[in-house]
């Protein structure tokens, strides 16, 4: 992971703490009658909070366990809550907690299974959802390989093997797709999937479609090397990179290929390299990790637009989210765009826990970070359920848990780089960000093998 992700990741949280001043050792009237406000207030306040915790009580569906191998009848209450949306975002409090892994596989095959749901774009390079999306679809190659960052562990292993049972059984007509949203690189063979269709089926556009790529696939592959590069370069790339979307797309509008699986993954692959080239033009952070969103909401419209029936996002909370989360790091996100594209058909999900530790980057290398107690927090505030997990639909609470959730307070972000003393909390209202919570009360960190 480059600098820049870890600045990306890393995160500036400011926190600030009351300080209670006291003074002199006897306690005249004035000072007596002001403990007794500060007891009355502290009072209130625990009066308060046990009144919210008994109101999410009430309101919250308890989830019988975290097994994906188990029956899905506890997710039941889903099917309501999720009603005729067709993409629902499955967001994470971190990119590296076992439990949040293994529900959110759960809530996947009940998605699948249940609910129709079978474009699966996730939060991982376009060019391994491609190999991704063959093991699915044919048996080839080992998912793990084709994992990276945080994601090749054992929990997101199974499920992308439970993606390849699915699809492997006829019974199944309408089959998975794995889509990888993301543009964090592009490897020589995103570059090949175009080349090698144009070299079978269009021969003649092969020199400049070769051209057009040559000097861009050495440099795609590594974001930080790319980011040094000369302004003109840059639009160099992306006007060749767009060169050869519209040349795929002359010579096919009139042909028999026109609705073929095998266009529409390379067609697609053509749009997400321009992407990549268009996000990385901007010199100034803001402007690049917008267009970064855009493009994954952009990437999630595309699937569903080729394949048809209903899409699941997979990735942090802060990019599934409604709304900004931390406007320093990401001025927009994913989760706003599909807001505005497609209003009340997106659905987000988001995952919270309360205690435990998570799997994250320390110096380039994969260790456990332990989750920060924070009893303002939303995080803490669920963990007074007495459920171990549980679902709670955010827009249709009643009684003290309705304000509570409009309210901002500190929401956890388990950032994925490990940085001591940095506050792992932002002020969010629930409410704007989520429309449905999963919340795990303790979570342990993901199994990633090193």
């Amino acid at each position: 992971m480059n600098k820049r992700m870890k600045m990306i990741y890393g995160g500036v949280a400011v926190m600030l703490s009351a300080a209670i001043i006291t003074a002199g050792c006897s306690t005249g009237p004035t000072e007596k009658l002001d403990q007794i406000g500060t007891t009355q207030a502290v009072e209130t306040t625990q009066i308060s909070q046990n009144s919210i915790a008994k109101s999410l009580e009430s309101q919250a569906k308890q989830l019988k366990t975290l097994d994906p191998k188990q029956p899905l009848n506890d997710l039941k209450p889903l099917k309501d809550m999720i009603g005729n949306a067709t993409y629902v975002g499955l967001g994470e409090a971190t990119h590296g907690s076992s439990e949040i892994f293994m529900m959110k596989h759960r809530l996947v095959k009940y998605l699948v299974t249940e609910l129709g749901f079978t474009n699966f774009g996730i939060e991982e390079d376009w060019g391994n959802g491609l190999k991704l999306n063959e093991y699915i679809q044919t048996g080839k190659g080992n998912p793990r390989e084709f994992l990276k960052l945080l994601y090749p562990t054992d929990e997101i292993v199974a499920m992308v093997e439970w993606m390849r049972e699915y699809n492997s059984d006829p019974v199944h007509k309408k089959k998975i797709q794995f889509i990888g949203l993301d543009l964090k690189m592009l490897d020589q063979t995103v570059f090949d999937k175009v080349i090698n269709y144009v070299k079978k089926h269009h021969p003649d556009l092969l020199p400049e479609v070769e051209q057009s790529y040559k000097e861009l696939s050495l440099v795609a592959g590594n974001l930080q090397e790319y980011m040094k590069l000369t302004t003109e370069v840059k639009e160099k790339h992306m006007a060749n990179a767009q060169k050869v979307v519209k040349l795929l797309e002359d010579k096919t509008k009139s042909s028999h290929e026109t609705g073929s699986l095998e266009l529409a993954w390379v067609k697609g692959t053509t749009k997400v390299i321009a992407n990549f080239t268009k996000m990385m033009i901007p010199a100034d952070y803001p402007s690049m990790v917008k267009l970064h969103d855009q493009f994954l909401a952009e990437h999630a419209v595309w699937a569903e637009e080729q394949f048809g029936g209903k899409t699941m996002v997979w990735g942090h909370n802060i990019h599934i989210a409604k709304g900004v989360i931390t406007e320093k790091w990401y001025p927009k996100v994913a989760g706003e765009f599909l807001k505005e594209r497609v209003g009340d058909q997106y659905v987000a999900i988001g995952t919270t826990t309360t205690e435990g530790k998570f799997t994250a980057f320390s110096e380039d290398k994969i260790a456990a970070d332990t989750i920060q107690r924070n009893e303002n927090s939303s995080n803490y505030m669920f963990g007074q359920v007495p459920y171990d997990q549980f679902l709670l639909d955010l827009r249709k609470l009643n009684g003290a848990a309705q304000q509570w959730v409009k309210e901002k307070q500190p929401f956890l972000d388990g950032i994925a780089q490990i940085i001591p003393n940095e506050p792992q909390y932002y002020n969010v209202s629930l409410k704007e960000q989520f429309d449905i919570m999963v919340h795990i009360q303790k979570t342990t960190p993901s199994h990633i093998k090193q």
